[in-house]
């Protein structure tokens, strides 16, 4: 009898203890992990173990072992492979998610994936005329948390050059909020994103942009009020400068109604973060997750430093707006400045042009303002201009542009207005400021009334200069017919007109009647040597006629002056008709080498009020002051009329 094979006994014996062959599979027995053990002569052993072999001494919960069939059917599992889903099913594995991976291993012998948390190895077994495959899988915690370090890092660099791109490219707050709105949802993938920007501590939060929510969610969550209670996150935020997380916005109060509701997408979480520079808060920006998004927790960082670059873009667009505002706006009222009223109407002027339509162009000054800022102070004669600009801007259209041209003067410019709507609209204004409320701080009430002249392009003139001309002559006509009223320019100007000369008509009224004739003989007296003055000092027109004036009402001025009489010093020096006569007259009590009452010298002085001195020394007792004090005068005046008198 032959001696047995040691194989065979050790099979046989292995067999006692349990232990089989892949092999003995087809007798019955249950299938179990295999093991290849190779043999030294050359031939391979495959074991089916009841346990993973050496796997066995590791932790259950970090490693597990399956055994696949030759057509992906779970034959035994170990450890962390029993609980998951893939292996516990009845149908074969290449049915689900890692189907594809199984398939491939049965090609190639060997394979590694890594899904949801956990890495997949692979290799053949041969199991007779078959092949088995055995899956190693380990719980990849690490590789996991790695993986979603990486994948946050790429994303918030991905979302930063995005959004940083978008900022830089605009410079004002509306564009780039609406920009960096659209790049933010897009890198991020979220379900909505809103930006609210602060213009003015004073004011409420406007929504600058917008993005996944609805028409009705925008029209509640236009404003927000960082004063009153919080009826939103966003307001809340904006009270306490706080951010604010809500896991799920179904969650909370303040969220069920409103991001719960309004966004297009179903939403899931939501960050709220406050845009603050130097303790400003400049805004409020909002991010709403979509739902199922495994993600958006993991982007609180992201969004924390979204808000910052934000924040001083949005500073920096700020600054860049009031120093453009600044530049084309008047900063006491608000509306446009001189510089923009001429552009605006240059512009218009062209584009009527190309369009063949009228421009309406209207000249309005506020009635004795001069008088009522002496009187009550310039703070109440600044809040006289503020008042009188709101009423103007709120008679016009949005097309249509108001301006401060200078000092209580403004200036409005209609595109595409009749003579007849000009003529409407200018009425309109002057009754409504004839109806401000305006009290003075002693409680008093006083009333503002304005001044108005219309000109209409092309009728009126076809330059833009022309047209401001032509208006400003029917403010000077509405102010010379008594003041609060409108009127317009008639005919066509041409710009050869004379310009409007100061009313002083009433000035010989503060004379006496005893004393009006010899006032009128004196002027007489001196009416050639005015004229032929104003040639050699080249005055203009409207200085002729206050030269006239002065020598007309110097004497009584200068008496009153003597008696001490300040009641009627104080009436004359806050008379309208006095207001270009009062420096030439207190020039009279300076001295021209700055030893006067004032210490003002040389050609410090006006220059009317330099003409009058010398032409009252002459007229007294021949000019025997200007001799005895020769340094009271300005010497060039004096001397220019010794030679005019010498010529004549």
């Amino acid at each position: 009898m032959s001696r047995a094979n040691p194989l065979d006994k050790l099979l046989a014996s292995l067999k006692e203890l349990g232990i089989h062959t892949v092999q003995d599979r087809n007798a019955g027995c249950e299938a179990g992990f295999p093991v290849a053990v190779p043999l030294a002569d050359g031939r391979t052993v495959v074991l089916d173990l009841p346990s993973p072999g050496v796997l066995a001494n590791l932790d259950p919960e970090g490693v597990g072992v399956a055994i696949l069939d030759p057509l992906g059917y779970v034959r035994r599992t170990w450890g962390i492979a029993k609980r998951i889903r893939h292996f516990q099913t009845s149908k074969s594995v290449l049915d689900t998610k890692i189907g594809s991976f199984i398939e491939s291993s049965y090609q190639t012998g060997q394979g590694s994936l890594y899904l949801d948390g956990y890495r997949y190895f692979t290799a053949a077994l041969a199991a007779g005329d078959a092949q088995d495959i055995f899956v190693l899988v380990v719980n990849a915690k690490e590789e996991k948390h790695a993986r979603r370090e990486a994948g946050r890092s790429e994303r918030m660099a991905n979302a930063l050059k995005r959004l940083g791109h978008a900022l830089t490219m605009n410079q004002q707050v509306g564009p780039m909020c609406n920009a960096a709105a659209h790049e933010i949802a897009s890198a991020a993938e979220l379900a909505a994103v809103l930006i609210w920007a602060n213009h003015s501590e004073e004011e409420d939060l406007r929504l600058a942009a917008c993005i996944g929510i609805n028409r009705q969610g925008q029209a509640v969550l236009t404003n927000l009020s960082h004063e009153t209670g919080a009826t939103c996150a966003a307001e809340l935020v904006a009270a306490s400068r706080n951010p604010f997380h809500q896991a799920n916005v179904q969650d909370h109060v303040l969220t069920a109604n409103l991001e719960a509701k309004c966004c297009y997408l179903r939403p899931s979480g939501l960050a709220v973060h406050p845009l603050v520079i130097s303790d400003k808060l400049l805004g409020v920006i909002e991010f709403v997750g979509r739902e199922g998004d495994s993600h958006f927790e993991d982007n609180a960082e992201l969004f924390e430093t979204i808000a910052e670059h934000l924040a001083l873009a949005m500073n920096s667009a700020l600054l860049f707006e009031n120093f453009e505002r600044w530049a084309t706006h008047d900063a006491l009222t608000g509306i446009a400045n001189h510089r923009s009223i001429q552009e605006f109407l240059h512009q218009r002027v062209l584009e009527a042009r190309r369009g063949k339509q009228e421009i309406g162009v209207v000249m309005m000054d506020v009635d004795h303002f001069r008088s009522f800022n002496e009187e009550e102070g310039h703070d109440a004669g600044d809040e006289v201009l503020k008042l009188v600009a709101e009423a103007v801007k709120s008679c016009l259209r949005p097309y249509d542009l108001a301006g401060r041209y200078g000092g209580e003067e403004f200036t409005l410019i209609m595109p595409g207005c009749s003579l007849a709507n000009t003529l409407a609209t200018s009425e309109r204004i002057r009754r409504k400021v004839e109806a401000l409320p305006l009290a003075t701080r002693a409680g008093r009430q006083r009333h503002v009334t304005l001044s108005l002249g219309c000109a209409v392009y092309p009728h009126t003139a076809s330059e833009p200069a022309n047209l401001i001309k032509a208006a400003d002559m029917a403010l000077f006509d509405a102010k010379r017919g008594g003041r609060n009223r409108v009127t317009s320019f008639h005919g066509e100007f041409l710009g050869q007109g004379p310009a409007p000369q100061p009313q002083l008509d009433t000035v010989h009224d503060w004379i006496a009647p005893d004393d009006r004739d010899a006032a009128h003989a004196f002027l007489d007296k001196y009416e050639d040597e005015v004229t032929r003055l104003a040639s050699s000092l080249c005055l203009s027109p409207s200085q002729i006629e206050i030269l006239r004036a002065l020598i007309l009402v110097a004497p009584t001025y200068l008496r009153v002056v003597e008696t001490g009489d300040d009641a009627t010093i104080q009436s004359m020096e806050g008379a309208e008709e006095f207001r270009l006569l009062l420096p030439s007259l207190h020039c009279l009590h300076e001295r021209f080498d700055g030893k006067g009452r004032s210490t003002l010298d040389g050609q410090k002085l006006p220059l009317l009020g330099r003409v009058l001195a010398v032409l009252l020394a002459l007229a007294d007792d021949e000019g025997r002051e200007i001799v005895d004090d020769p340094r009271k005068f300005d010497p060039e005046i004096v001397g220019m009329m010794l030679e005019l008198r010498h010529a004549a």
